[in-house]
């Protein structure tokens, strides 16, 4: 009788450390913030972090603190090994950044790794060198007091993860992004970070939350944040948020901490935007620098594996701290919804050519719906705007690359199949200072107003750019950035001249604005100008996107046009809704979402009983 093999097998340590690497390591950001933070464990407050090739080639991080003896650091590179736990009680009371024990063996597993480490007490120091996981030489060696750690060929041994790395001032970025993190969580420790042999980076070190606010986010976000401070049960928060007249249009200047470790938390998100409801246009967020402090028992910060999420045994009272805080913070500031000075300002109305409207599209009571019918419309409509409702767009839309379009577009026949939802519209109503209302021969329209204002936008930009289209600024417009945005920018500068932004650098992480694109000059460019900055920095560095001229013109008409939130007039509205018919897409944002939603006269018919 053949005895067949166990199917059950134990995993080699190389094996399992790769495994564990797959969950630890997933770019060069990942082997910095594990070997940044074990530095900081150690007590440093100096580090040094050198990149060559975005961290592909090389990764060298060096500190100052405690360094190790050469039995811990031969120890160090076996799994599980951690100086920050002595028991599973240790889970329920951490205060280190670092204590799974998997670091240093899952990086050392999947690349080329050195440690040259000394304690003040010893006479020398200690080289280990370790490949794919294996320790190849231990030696003595002459160093300083504390660590460097040198990773070189990073995923040399796992190709298929290798190969999803991205550019290399894509994955500069993202470190650059984690060691903003450091410097505003550790003011108080200096962190340099090269990058090819030159400065990228340098924090101030000076142990002032202000200084490092304005090294990571640039001056102007500094001289417009101010203090909150707060104490809920054991929960108590302090640090800064943004005054309403400045804010971003993404959540890239909102940092989180929880007993200094970064962190990311869906309730301390909800606190936030709780705090600015009704201060703030919808789209707009907010800079956030907070700091919770909570008994490490009040906390879980072992529920994934990069140690980045928490959960909180009473989340409610961590949400209540933060809201009231904030709260208090800009109540306290003059800066409360009531203070209506303080909000921004909407956008002026639409700039563009005023066209001589159909009389059509003036009628506002048309022949086929009398008084009743159009209030039960309005009734009908009210319990339908939350609910899920089709988007209609004919088989014949399909996304194609934008053409230029001509100065004057002529309006789409009845034979266009792009014509049949908007032909004949009439508007209504504006719905939520959001969606414009509208009636038609299909049905009822709802029509979103940003971005169909986004379309029209986007096509007159596509029609009228480069240098040609350029408005000179009698006063150049000088942008201080921070110095993500700065790096995004400078590879952009070329592009965005092509297209009628005339930008230069005017010294470290400063830039000049001289002219700018007409259409641009009309609205507040400025404003413009940094919203498009900031996007372009979240798509290319957070979202990997590769953002090429046409993205810039998309992300350019999506700031210039009008908010969800803003109320229009009825002559906007109807201006609105007859340019974008005239529109090559009526049907498509730039981004690729729908303009417009119909419930057609069917779908009425049948929710008043008439089907």
């Amino acid at each position: 009788m053949q005895v067949e093999a166990n199917i059950i097998q134990v995993l080699d340590d190389v094996t399992a450390n790769k495994i564990a690497a797959g969950e630890v390591v997933e770019r060069p950001a990942s082997v910095v913030k594990e070997l940044v933070e074990n530095a900081l464990d150690a007590g440093a407050d100096e580090i040094k972090i050198e990149l060559q090739d975005g961290g592909k080639r090389l990764i060298r991080v060096i500190d100052n603190g405690s360094g190790m003896s050469r039995d811990d650091a031969v120890l160090a590179l076996r799994r599980h090994a951690t100086s920050k736990l002595r028991s599973a009680d240790d889970l329920f009371a951490i205060m280190t950044l670092g204590f799974r024990g998997e670091a240093l063996p899952s990086i050392s597993s999947i690349s080329r790794m050195e440690i040259v480490t000394r304690r003040e007490s010893d006479e020398a120091g200690t080289s280990v060198k370790v490949a794919g996981g294996e320790i190849v030489d231990v030696a003595d060696a002459g160093t300083p007091v504390g660590t460097a750690i040198t990773v070189s060929d990073l995923f040399f041994n796992v190709p298929a993860r290798q190969k999803f790395l991205k550019t290399a001032q894509t994955e500069l970025g993202h470190v650059l992004e984690l060691v903003n993190r450091f410097a505003v969580s550790h003011s108080e420790v200096n962190i340099t970070l090269f990058h090819n042999d030159r400065s990228v980076f340098k924090s101030a070190g000076s142990g002032k939350l202000q200084d490092a606010i304005l090294t990571v986010f640039g001056r102007d976000a500094a001289e417009n944040v101010i203090p909150i401070y707060g104490r809920n049960g054991p929960y108590e928060v302090h640090g800064f948020v943004s005054r309403p007249s400045f804010s971003k249009p993404n959540r890239s200047g909102q940092m989180f901490y929880v007993n200094r470790r970064f962190v990311r938390n869906r309730n301390l998100i909800h606190a936030l935007d709780d705090a600015y409801k009704g201060i703030l246009l919808q789209g707009r967020f907010p800079l956030f620098v907070g700091f919770v402090e909570v008994d490490p028992s009040l906390v879980d910060v072992n529920v994934h594996p990069t140690k980045i999420e928490v959960k909180f045994v009473r989340e409610w009272e961590a949400h209540n701290l933060v809201s009231t805080a904030v709260r208090d913070a800009l109540s306290s500031s003059a800066v409360s919804p009531t203070n209506m000075d303080s909000l921004p300002m909407a956008s002026p109305p639409l700039p563009i050519r005023r066209p001589e409207f159909d009389m059509r599209t003036r009628m506002l009571n048309p022949p086929a719906a009398n008084d009743q019918e159009l209030d039960a419309f309005r009734g009908a409509l009210a319990s339908r705007l939350d609910r899920d409702i089709q988007t209609i767009i004919p088989r014949e839309v399909q996304v194609q690359p934008e053409p230029n379009m001509p100065d004057d577009i002529p309006p789409i026949t009845d034979e266009s199949p792009l014509g049949n939802l908007l032909d004949g519209a009439v508007v209504l109503v504006q719905a939520r200072n959001m969606y414009i209302v509208a009636q038609s021969p299909r049905g009822i329209l709802l029509i979103d107003q940003h971005i169909a204002h986004e379309r029209i936008l986007f096509e007159r930009l596509m029609q009228a750019h480069g240098p040609e289209h350029m408005q000179r600024l009698m006063i150049p417009l000088t942008l201080v950035l921070s110095r993500r945005e700065s790096m995004v920018l400078e590879t952009k500068l070329a592009d965005l001249k092509e297209l009628g932004f005339e930008i230069e650098p005017f010294g470290k992480d400063t830039f000049v604005v001289r002219a700018v694109p007409t259409l641009v000059a009309e609205k507040n460019y400025e404003r413009v100008i940094r919203d498009a900055i900031a996007e372009l920095t979240e798509m290319t560095v957070s979202r990997h996107r590769l953002v090429h001229r046409e993205g810039l013109l998309t992300t350019a008409s999506c700031k210039m046009a009008v908010k969800a939130g803003e109320r229009l007039s009825m002559d906007e509205m109807m201006l609105l809704v007859e340019q974008l018919s005239r529109t090559s897409n009526p049907y498509l944002c730039p981004h690729g979402r729908p303009i417009v939603v119909c419930i057609s006269n069917r779908e009425l018919d049948k929710m008043f009983g008439r089907a």
